[in-house]
């Protein structure tokens, strides 16, 4: 679990939704040390052959589908 600011986010959570993007093969969340909130979520992707995708595009996938962290 990743504690972030008091909020509890469970990494399995976003992985799967991360998984469900067309251009994704697998997806990893982890907790990043930060100061001011305790955590922050960081996410590692591994694409599928010939795939390309940039942060944008994960951050357009997810507006509106799951939390802001």
């Amino acid at each position: 679990m990743i504690i972030r600011g008091g909020e509890n986010i469970y990494p399995k959570e976003i992985e799967e939704f991360i998984q469900t993007h067309p251009n994704v093969l697998e997806a990893y969340a982890y907790g990043v040390p930060d100061e001011r909130m305790g955590e922050e979520v960081g996410i590692s992707i591994k694409l599928k052959e010939n795939a390309k995708l940039n942060a944008d595009d994960i951050r357009t996938f997810c507006k509106g589908k799951v939390s802001k962290f």
